[in-house]
This record gives structure tokens, sequence and C-alpha cells, in this order.
């Protein structure tokens, strides 16, 4: 169904799981309906969970979405790969692909530049565009560490346009024959998670702009979807989508 705004479906459910980049953001300001749909969900008491395949810990993305201007008070939590992924490391050492100067958060893992030193490698980032998938792929040459990839997506926003992000690299070293545990959408886990921390009501909205990770992994969950043709989809025609939403709007709007 095509909808114009949330307004149309809202009060149908009893918690929300809404993507951060690409549809409550572009990863440097909000959308234009942002505050206005999470202001709307939080008069109605619907619950929200912002959920993001972000290689960073939970705390790091509720500042990023505070510092953009989100009230604290508008969403429950946010729930990230980054920190499923950490919940759940065993390691201790770690080769790191991740981007160059930023801190993930993973305190208490000491990170290798040697990958025959470490016990794990951990994909977290993308140094794209300045790094190329072929350089990763010469990079990883040799490497027979059995890898998680903290952010399955493949593609990321940035000010020049859509570049290769971790879930890229991580399929290029499975290619290479690497063993790759995926954490985040489209992945179950990370739905378990977000789920329990709006309390588990019976009916659960997905809200992404990516067809391959939200709307698969909604819909795997067991989960109604809604498809923003913004971010990743912008331009996109939703009837040639390989995962179908249950809902499609044309913008993050009430």
């Amino acid at each position: 169904m095509r909808i114009e705004g949330l307004s149309r479906v809202a009060s149908r459910f009893g918690g929300m799981l809404i993507d951060q980049f690409g549809v409550i953001h572009d990863g440097q300001k909000l959308y234009p309906g942002t505050l206005r749909v999470l202001g709307e969900l939080k008069t109605l008491g619907i619950p929200v969970a912002v959920m993001t395949n972000s290689g960073k810990r939970a705390e790091a993305n509720r500042q990023r979405l505070v510092r953009m201007g989100v009230p604290r008070d508008h969403f429950v939590d946010a729930v990230s790969s980054g920190e499923v992924a950490f919940r759940s490391l065993c390691a201790t050492r770690a080769y790191l692909l991740g981007k160059d100067g930023e801190d993930y958060g993973f305190d208490g893992i000491t990170f290798v530049d040697d990958p025959r030193q470490a016990e794990v490698m951990l994909i977290l980032g993308s140094n794209a565009p300045e790094v190329s998938l072929e350089d990763y792929r010469r990079l990883l040459s040799g490497v027979t560490l059995p890898a998680i990839c903290c952010n399955p997506d493949k593609l990321m926003l940035t000010p020049q346009g859509l570049f290769p992000a971790p879930g890229a690299i991580a399929a290029v070293y499975e290619e290479m024959g690497g063993k790759v545990t995926w954490i985040g959408k489209p992945h179950a886990q990370i739905y378990r998670e977000a789920a329990r921390l709006i309390g588990n009501p019976q009916r659960i909205l997905c809200i992404g702009d990516s067809a391959e990770h939200d709307v698969a992994g909604g819909r795997n969950a067991g989960l109604e979807t809604l498809l923003v043709l913004q971010g990743v989809s912008e331009g996109h025609d939703p009837a040639t989508l390989s995962s179908q939403p249950d809902y499609v709007m044309d913008r993050f709007q009430w």
C-alpha cells in the first residue's frame, strides 16, 4: 500500500523500529519530516527504537541523534549492530577494518596491526572512497581470520554520494573464501534486541530505506515493513525490488 504519511497507519501498531541513516537523517542533518514524525509518535504513546547498521556502539548513536536535534525522550533507545556484536564478542585481540580516526567504543579489545596476531577480524567501517574494494581485496589476500561484519550495509551515504560500506568489504572477503559472521539488519539478532527494548508489542512496524536490509530483515523477523523512498532507495521504483514492503512512502513524514 502506498501512503502519503505515517499518520495513515501509525495507530495500528504498538511500536516502531526506525532506521537511522537514510530515514531519520542523511548522515549530516535530519530529514525535514523527522521531528514531526517522532513527536507525533511520542504523543500517541508509540515507543520507538532507532535501528542502525552502525559499527559503533549504541551510546555513540544515541549521542549522534541528540546532537542532530532529536529530543532524547522521542525514542526509547538506539540499537546498533556494533552494540549487538560487542555484547556477543568472546575474543580479546582483533584485527580492525574501519574508518580511519573513528572510535568504535569496543572497550577491552586490543586491536593489532598484524592479522596473524588476532583472534578475529572486525569489519566495522569503510575508508571508501579513498580505499576501493579492489584495494581491500589486495589487503585481505592471504588473511585467514574468521571475520565478524558489524555493519552488513553494502552502500553508505556520504556527502559525495553512495560508496561501498562494510558489508561490501565483508562480501569480498567471503568471495575470497573467508568465513564471515554477519550481525545487523537483515539478520535476526538485532530485531530481537530492538523489539525487547520497546517492550515486545504484538504489532511492530519496521521503517527503512533499504529493501535489502530493512524490508528483508523486518519480513524475516515476522514484522510489517514500510519502505521510505529516500536514502539508498532515492529514485527507485519499489515495484522492482525483490523484498516487497507492506507500505511505501515517498518521504519520512507524518
